[in-house]
């Protein structure tokens, strides 16, 4: 039988005759909940908002992306694509260009980004999913197609599939010549009709007209050279393992780069956002268990009596001392497995209910994604706090008291 543990349980729930004894338990308790439940909720709402930027910036990123080391262009036949789209994990594959156009429809014109794209791509970015009208293919019975953002679309009033009395007109500077020499000849123009209309995000929306490869390769006098080389990857891969693999076979010719190293920044500061959240949160929780050093203290000196007794029936001091020990780690652990209960509560409720809104964006509430490396994370963080805050000072306390207590005929 543990009787320190034994001890401590019926201290923790007895009743005692000083109700602040009480209180006082009850705060560091409520305290030690508080802040686990909100690591545990900060820490998924992070997840949440990492997870939909994900989702928001994957489309147009794919899982690897293959560029040229130096300059901006590369030959089709200087890579070994049979090789690359048959490693494991590679699922499919477009060849990209991509360049800065002017758009006009009418009197309307714009700036963009023209992406040339093979059929393929259609799929790996799921476009489907992000048609806000017309339908996601890139050429029709009449010709070439393009898919222009809802944004874009809107600034330049621009109507869907009229190729013959309203079409997109797309401007493009030919590579080689300069504007002071060739003026208006330094421009290539071509006209196609748009297919339709999607909508990622706002950035997306108002940057990015996709075309046919061939169209923007005709445009742009690219004459079989690319941009980059995009592969989706089946679910599960690990990308990293696959980058590794390409750059080593690729050389130093080709940057391979997944979609995670393409955005470094952006997910960087996703992730230190979120550790630095849950460090503040963690020393907000140091500050907290100072109540549980007040608990023991005042719990030392009703119960001198107490330790007295077992002392004079042959208890030794580690005993006595396992004894409030024990009744600051049942603290803590009341603590962290309510405030677990009640962090995931809230998530879950989040999840089914959105109790939080997120207006104006593209969620209606606030994304919640609960990660079990956190509950985790957060539970061995709390414990380790408790523990501290409970052994450190009851080192001293007890030495004190206990020697007191002895001291006593």
């Amino acid at each position: 039988m543990n009787l320190p543990l034994l001890f401590a349980r019926r201290y923790l729930l007895a009743k005692r005759q000083q109700n602040a004894i009480n209180l006082i338990t009850l705060i560091s308790i409520v305290v030690i909940a508080v802040v686990t439940a909100a690591m545990v909720v900060v820490l998924s709402t992070l997840n949440g908002i990492s997870e939909l930027v994900d989702s928001i910036y994957s489309p147009f990123d794919q899982d690897i992306t293959i560029t040229p080391a130096q300059g901006k262009t590369f030959d089709r036949d200087s890579l070994d694509l049979a090789s690359i789209t048959a490693r494991p994990g590679v699922k499919d594959h477009s060849w990209v260009i991509e360049e800065n156009v002017l758009l006009r429809c009418g009197e309307q014109q714009a700036v963009a980004t023209l992406k040339g794209v093979d059929t393929s791509y259609l799929s790996m970015s799921d476009m489907a999913d992000h048609m806000y009208s017309g339908e996601p293919v890139l050429s029709d019975s009449m010709g070439p197609l393009a898919l222009i953002g809802i944004g874009l679309k809107v600034d330049l009033d621009a109507p869907l599939n009229d190729g013959v009395f309203k079409p997109l007109q797309i401007s493009a500077p030919i590579r080689g010549r300069k504007l002071s020499k060739y003026q208006q000849g330094a421009f290539e123009q071509d006209a196609v009709a748009i297919g339709g209309a999607f909508s990622i995000n706002i950035e997306f929306d108002t940057k990015y007209v996709l075309v046919p490869i061939a169209l923007a390769d005709s445009l742009l006098h690219y004459r079989g050279a690319v941009n980059a080389l995009e592969l989706r990857t089946t679910p599960g891969t690990d990308l990293e393992a696959v980058q590794r693999a390409l750059s080593a076979s690729l050389g130093t010719r080709y940057q391979v780069q997944t979609r995670y190293q393409k955005n470094a920044l952006m997910y960087r500061t996703n992730e230190s956002e979120k550790w630095f959240t849950f460090v503040v949160l963690l020393f907000i929780g140091l500050i907290g268990a100072f109540n549980i050093i007040a608990t023991l203290t005042m719990m030392m000196i009703e119960k001198k009596r107490d330790m007295r007794t077992l002392m004079s029936m042959g208890a030794s001091p580690s005993l006595v001392r396992g004894v409030f020990f024990n009744e600051g780690l049942l603290i803590v652990v009341v603590g962290v497995v309510t405030g677990l209960l009640f962090g995931l509560g809230i998530c879950l409720l989040q999840q089914h209910f959105g109790l939080v809104a997120l207006s104006d964006s593209v969620v209606k509430s606030y994304p919640v994604k609960v990660m079990f490396t956190d509950l985790v994370l957060v539970t061995v963080a709390v414990l380790g706090i408790g523990l501290l805050a409970t052994w450190v000072p009851l080192r001293t306390l007890s030495r004190r008291f206990l020697h007191a207590t002895s001291a006593k005929p």
